[in-house]
C-alpha cells in the first residue's frame, strides 16, 4: 500500500512540474482595439488600439506592459496610455483573469486644464489559449486624474505566444 500511495504522490508531482512547463514563463504580445465608454467622463466616447507584453511569472500570477493610443474626436483630443499590470489567472485553454494596474496618460490636446497624469484600473477577462496564438477580452473599469479617463473600458485583441 505504501509503494502505491508513493507512486501515486510521485506521479502527481511529476504532471504538477509538467504543468508549470507548460504554463511557467510564458511570453505573449497582443494586439488589441479599445472602446472607452464615455457613461462617467461627460459622454465622451474614445476608441483605439494598442499592444501589450505579458510574462506568466508562476502558472496562476502574471504582468504586463502596454502602450495605446485613444482618440476622442468629438473633443479633437488623443490620449497614450501607458500601464502596468499584475494579474491572476486560471491556466486553461479559456484562461479567466483578474488584475490591478496603474497607467500614465499623455494628453494630445487644446482643451485648457487637462494635463498628463496618472490612475489605475481594475481588470476581468478572458485569455482564449491555442498552441502558439490566442485571443483576449476584457473588461476595465478606471479612476484617473483626468475626468476622461475614468469609467468602463473593453478591448478585444489576438496574440502570439512563446
Amino acid at each position: 500500500m505504501r509503494k502505491q500511495v508513493a507512486m501515486i504522490a510521485m506521479a502527481a508531482l511529476v504532471l504538477a512540474g509538467m504543468n508549470e512547463v507548460a504554463y511557467g514563463g510564458e511570453t505573449s504580445l497582443a494586439g488589441y482595439l479599445t472602446y472607452w465608454d464615455g457613461g462617467e467622463n461627460g459622454g465622451n466616447e474614445g476608441v483605439g488600439g494598442g499592444v501589450k507584453l505579458r510574462k506568466k511569472f508562476l502558472a496562476f500570477l502574471s504582468a504586463d506592459i502596454r502602450a495605446g493610443y485613444v482618440d476622442f474626436s468629438d473633443l479633437n483630443t488623443s490620449v497614450v496610455p501607458l500601464e502596468a499590470t499584475l494579474m491572476v489567472g486560471f491556466p486553461f485553454v479559456v484562461e479567466p483573469y483578474v488584475g490591478l494596474g496603474a497607467s500614465y496618460y499623455l494628453f494630445d490636446t487644446d482643451l485648457p486644464g487637462l494635463d498628463n497624469g496618472a490612475g489605475g484600473y481594475g481588470v476581468i477577462g478572458l485569455q482564449f489559449n491555442l498552441f502558439v496564438v490566442g485571443a483576449l477580452a476584457e473588461l476595465r473599469y478606471t479612476e484617473a486624474e483626468a475626468d476622461l479617463m475614468d469609467g468602463l473600458s473593453a478591448n478585444l485583441g489576438l496574440m502570439v505566444k512563446w
